[in-house]
């Protein structure tokens, strides 16, 4: 860390957490697309384009050589030193901002003086190399390709690949790129942790999306309560997941059914024999066509 960091770090620290919160959706929507104006912060936050702009002027006071400001296209890029200021890589990090752009509310609980202690276990964090989360992120929000070195669990060494990524996916364990490789010559998904470069072609286009079939079919999960389990043990399990009759249907993006299963472990080739432990299964296994994991 420059010891100009570390200023800028305690000076960070004591910005007013609205104003925190602002800056940090406008480096991440720098990150995310390769580009960024005062109006993600205007719709965002519902504040003015006078304040937005006071914003960007404290921002580029606490980081003066991170953004460049295209004239023709009225909008700030990233300078080719880029430093994050606020954002670390942490994937929970990368969530919450991600759910601020959607307009998504958080879930924030208000407990009065003297109300239930609550303990929250999180699962450990997963870091992020900001540099190419950028790259990736902005070859498919601009619709570029992006070349990447890319480290395969199947391969000894790494494989540089060119992609043309349209959709990135927290998949509830690790982020990942759906992307068209030109190397495989189909549409798969690239995890941006084993990405140790990624190099963006700004001009050159990439491959669109829309012959993605896996990600544009939906497949419909039935997943329901273990048939094993004594009836009040059912009972109290479809309750838990909201099933009627002890099943409920889950529409679903082919291409994500495999992380799903994973999530809540239900992969039938990885059932546990015992019903109090596999306390839902899926039902509609032979119906869902079996996709291979990386």
């Amino acid at each position: 860390m420059k010891p100009s960091d570390t200023a800028t770090t305690e000076t960070v620290d004591a910005l007013k957490w609205e104003l925190r919160q602002r800056l940090k959706l406008l480096e991440c929507t720098l990150l995310l697309t390769g580009w960024v104006r005062t109006g993600a912060l205007t719709e965002s936050f519902g504040i003015s384009r006078a304040q937005a702009s006071k914003d960007f002027a404290v921002y580029q006071a606490l980081r003066p050589d991170n953004l460049v400001y295209n004239k023709s296209r009225k909008y700030y890029e990233p300078a080719g030193d880029f430093r994050p200021l606020l954002l670390s890589g942490k994937t929970s990090e990368m969530l919450d901002v991600l759910a601020a752009m959607r307009g998504v509310d958080s879930p924030v609980v208000a407990l009065a003086a003297g109300g239930p202690s609550v303990e929250v276990l999180r699962p450990m964090e997963r870091e992020l190399d900001l540099a190419v989360f950028r790259a990736v992120s902005a070859a498919a929000s601009n619709g570029y390709r992006v070349v990447v070195t890319y480290q395969s669990m199947t391969r000894a060494e790494p494989l540089e690949v060119v992609l043309s990524p349209h959709t990135l996916v927290y998949s509830g364990f690790r982020w990942h790129a759906r992307a068209f490789s030109e190397h495989h010559g189909e549409y798969r998904d690239f995890v941006l942790a084993r990405m140790r470069t990624a190099a963006p072609l700004p001009e050159e286009p990439g491959v669109s999306g829309d012959d993605d079939r896996d990600w544009h079919e939906h497949v419909v999960l039935e997943v329901g309560v273990h048939p094993e389990l004594p009836e009040p043990q059912r009972t109290v399990i479809a309750a838990d997941y909201g099933m009627i009759d002890g099943r409920i249907r889950y529409p679903l993006r082919r291409a994500m059914v495999p992380y799903f299963l994973r999530l809540m472990q239900i992969e039938p080739e990885r059932e546990h024999p015992d019903p109090k432990v596999q306390q839902i299964r899926l039902l509609n296994a032979d119906e869902i066509r079996p996709l291979a994991w990386d």
